[in-house]
């Protein structure tokens, strides 16, 4: 789980996201695996390299959540693998184009990237809910800034409010990586834990 999140965080700058060089003015992360960008293959490797690691992690997610309330494990591990099918997979399987619907494989790209992070959102929900009913206020604090970071950083992104290619870019990354927060410290804890108690 710490491995997949530090790749999801790490990949704008392995593949150059940044570097006019480098991404050919890639405005968003998805532009990365269009035909004829030089990182194309490497993106599409790597989204299903991480979309694989996302669903190998839904019985981490499972375990860890299974005690909190009914079919409380199956819905983490649920929507942790949905995010690697929808994210990370159809990103990698279907080509982004000019906009959602120009073209079917770009409206199912559009629809699996949702479809990812509403799954994304979801766990950040009920981890914020699961906060509140055990009264760990600075966690649920955390919780609801990320929650509402992700919320708006996600309609912005969908609007034309911004129109700097760089800021959009930069937006992005901060929103997906706002929404890995909370996981990823949870899975950041529990190592921890476990490295102790070895």
């Amino acid at each position: 789980m710490l491995f997949v999140f530090l790749r999801e965080i790490s990949l704008p700058f392995f593949m150059n996201f940044f570097s006019d060089n480098g991404s050919h003015d890639a405005v968003l992360l998805s532009q990365l695996g269009q035909n004829g960008m030089p990182m194309q293959i490497a993106f599409k490797r790597w989204e299903i390299i991480d979309g694989s690691l996302f669903i190998f992690s839904a019985p981490y997610f499972f375990e860890r959540f299974k005690n909190e309330f009914k079919f409380s494990g199956w819905l983490f591990g649920s929507l942790i693998a949905i995010y690697g099918i929808g994210d990370c997979l159809m990103t990698a399987l279907f080509n982004y184009g000019s906009d959602y619907f120009a073209n079917w494989h770009s409206l199912l790209h559009a629809l699996g990237s949702g479809i990812g992070s509403g799954a994304l959102l979801a766990i950040n929900l009920c981890l914020l809910i699961l906060a509140w009913q055990k009264d760990q206020n600075l966690w649920a604090k955390l919780l609801g800034i990320c929650l509402l970071g992700g919320i708006l950083g996600g309609f912005l992104l969908e609007t034309d409010w911004i129109t700097n290619k760089t800021a959009i870019s930069v937006l992005q990354c901060l929103f997906l990586d706002i929404l890995y927060l909370p996981s990823f410290l949870i899975a950041l804890q529990d190592s921890k834990n476990l490295f102790i108690k070895n």
